[in-house]
């Protein structure tokens, strides 16, 4: 659970903190009546059905029945997911996506669409192209929108919304957040992929119930979210968990970043394909691959057994440990969250981080790596929960602070 912290609750009316407890609790529990409400959030009867008549009026709850279980019937609520809709956008260095989801944040429809290298404007054009025709493939009208959140594989600046570099798109100090609201007529804040990630995975996957953890993306690049006592960590500008940035060799392959020996040149797609290449020469499984620089084919093969891509998976885990020790050194979260392409081989490059971790760290083993659930979808399930967040004001999933950095 990302929360807010006591600081920017405060921020906040008891009233509103009441509403969105009780909106929450309905989402969560209902079908339920106002009198289990009452007992659940500690509040008080009258309060609890001031605040159902106008979740009723704005029609984010609704009214289903009554209840008789002895005595006098009770109303029962349930949450409205027609009540709105959000809409998130992913910025991918292969596919932009551009999906819509309805007021419980599940995915009504998506589009997905060839992203275009060093063009961000073409980018936001085929965005806002997009948007119509999501909308009438999900049979969502548009002025039941609530909020918008976009996510992108590089450094966002906090609170402009400027994507400062995003290497494996060729973007540098784009306006992101300014064109696509420009673009789509609608506030649309901006995130880091890793960062929205890692909040799907605090309400959806792996990380449910922790605190502090870490997620960290590894495929055509490597990136980390961080939450930390419940908060997501975005350091002075927003540019936090650039782990792939971080030089591990004093000499190695070029960086998109215009460096080299960064950690995703040795831990990344692109590392994988490099090294497949090279054992191909050494491995009859490897050459005889159609596509041997494919990381689906060489995961396969390595999940067959083959010794040559079992240890090209092993090696990338070994030097993506490199990257989690600094973390954990640094944070000592309670969980590690892994997602991204090279993970189709799952407990072959974890079996490498593992391995790895007690050259780097402290403690390594009281710490757990697991792979991601939520599979390709953690970024754009973040986007649509970021979305909703900074339309519904739960009070969950980040802090107010960060809202108000998104606010028009």
């Amino acid at each position: 659970m990302v929360r807010p912290s006591d600081k920017t609750a405060n921020n906040r009316t008891p009233r509103e903190l009441n509403r969105s407890l009780v909106l929450d609790l309905v989402q969560e529990h209902g079908p339920i009546s106002r009198t289990n409400l009452a007992r659940m959030s500690g509040l008080t009867k009258p309060t609890v059905s001031a605040i159902i008549e106008e979740l009723l009026e704005s029609g984010s709850v609704r009214d289903v029945g009554t209840e008789s279980r002895g005595g006098r019937p009770a109303r029962l609520l349930e949450f409205n997911d027609d009540s709105a809709a959000f809409l998130g956008i992913e910025i991918g260095v292969e596919q932009t996506v551009v999906a819509v989801a309805d007021a419980r944040g599940r995915l009504r429809a998506r589009l997905d669409h060839p992203s275009v290298q060093r063009d961000p404007q073409r980018t936001v054009r085929d965005i806002a192209e997009l948007l119509p025709r999501v909308l009438q493939l999900s049979g969502i009208p548009r002025k039941r929108l609530r909020g918008a959140c976009a996510i992108v594989p590089g450094l966002v600046e906090r609170p402009s919304g400027v994507c400062v570099l995003a290497p494996n798109l060729g973007w540098e100090r784009f306006p992101l957040r300014a064109e696509l609201s420009r673009a789509l007529r609608m506030q649309v804040p901006v995130y880091n992929m890793p960062q929205a990630a890692a909040v799907a995975e605090g309400q959806l996957g792996a990380a449910r119930g922790h605190a502090s953890y870490v997620w960290i993306y590894v495929g055509l690049g490597v990136g980390a979210g961080l939450v930390v006592d419940g908060r997501l960590f975005f350091g002075m500008q927003g540019y936090s968990g650039e782990i792939g940035h971080c030089r591990v060799a004093d000499d190695g392959p070029p960086c998109g970043c215009g460096r080299r020996g960064c950690l995703e040149t040795f831990t990344s797609v692109m590392a994988l394909r490099r090294a497949a290449e090279a054992a191909s020469a050494r491995s009859h499984v490897l050459a005889a691959l159609a596509r041997p620089h494919d990381v689906g084919a060489l995961a396969a093969a390595a999940l067959a057994g083959d010794e040559g891509a079992r240890g090209i998976f092993l090696d990338a885990g070994a030097q993506l440990a490199r990257g989690i020790a600094v973390l954990l050194n640094v944070l000592n979260p309670q969980l590690v969250v892994l997602g991204g392409e090279l993970l189709a081989a799952s407990d072959i490059l974890i079996a490498g981080v593992r391995e790895a971790l007690p050259r780097h760290t402290v403690r390594a083993g009281d710490v757990p790596v697991v792979a991601s659930p939520l599979g390709s979808e953690a970024g754009l399930l973040g986007a649509v929960q970021l979305a909703r967040e900074g339309s519904v004001r739960s009070l969950r999933l980040v802090p107010d602070s960060v809202l108000q950095d998104s606010a028009p």
